[in-house]
């Protein structure tokens, strides 16, 4: 039975899909992981695991038994495995819809992860339904960190339980938090009122491996992935890198 985790931002541009695209590189060493682009119309992950060519069918085939699940998968290494977002839905699509296709791959995998729009509109909603845990991206800027806030009251508002939400924090800069300039850590975590589950460092070849796959990242941004990847699997680690 694999373990969902909706990933959710307050706002864009915070490194969401980006977060989604190498948490599962780095849990995929040793795990069969599957990533679920639920970004409708925008979707990005099979650009960011260079796959966009690949495309055939998406999940909402699978949903309504246009294809198999089997060949709607798009496998970006033997154990990273992609679903791309469809570029439409019915305005009938509900929860339930969601929820089977979550229980076509659920004995398939040890992870899923899906990968919500940004904000907190009907799929987020969706989404996070859907999933046992949820992952909160957000930068140490004032702005985000009240979105991540208002993620957080509005999962709290449909019962989810707050142990099952968590903060990365992504784009952080120890430099610009001790010269004043950005948030330290401290104080981000309490603006969010969110538990923290890792912290990413503000790098360049972070937006470069988006641009041309999980491999380029440099070595402090995979250190970061791994070390939230082995807090995940529930080992004692470092959060910061």
């Amino acid at each position: 039975m694999a373990k969902v985790f909706c990933v959710l931002s307050g706002k864009g541009g915070v490194g969401k899909s980006t977060f989604c695209v190498n948490i599962g590189k780095a849990l995929s060493e040793n795990k069969k992981v599957l990533l679920i682009d639920g970004d409708i119309s925008f979707r990005s992950l099979d650009m960011l695991l260079g796959l966009d060519s690949m495309v055939v069918f998406d999940w909402a085939d699978v949903v309504f038994d246009r294809c198999q699940k089997e060949k709607a998968r798009l496998f970006a290494s033997e154990n990273l495995h992609l679903l791309s977002s469809p570029l439409s839905l019915p305005d009938s699509f509900e929860k339930s819809d969601f929820q089977k296709l979550i229980s076509e791959y659920n004995e398939m995998y040890d992870y899923i992860f899906i990968d919500a729009p940004a904000g907190f509109g009907k799929f987020a909603e969706i989404y996070a339904s859907a999933a046992g845990e949820i992952i909160v991206i957000a930068t140490p800027d004032d702005i985000s960190l009240r979105a991540a806030y208002f993620v957080g009251e509005k999962l709290i508002e449909m019962g989810t339980d707050e142990n099952k939400m968590r903060l990365v924090l992504n784009k952080t800069d120890f430099r610009q938090m001790r010269n004043g300039r950005q948030r330290n850590l401290d104080t981000a975590v309490d603006k969010t009122y969110l538990r923290l589950l890792g912290v990413i460092p503000n790098d360049k070849s972070l937006v470069f491996s988006g641009e041309k796959g999980v491999d380029s990242a440099s070595k402090r941004v995979n250190e970061a992935f791994f070390n939230i990847a082995q807090r995940i699997l529930g080992k004692d680690v470092k959060l910061y890198y």
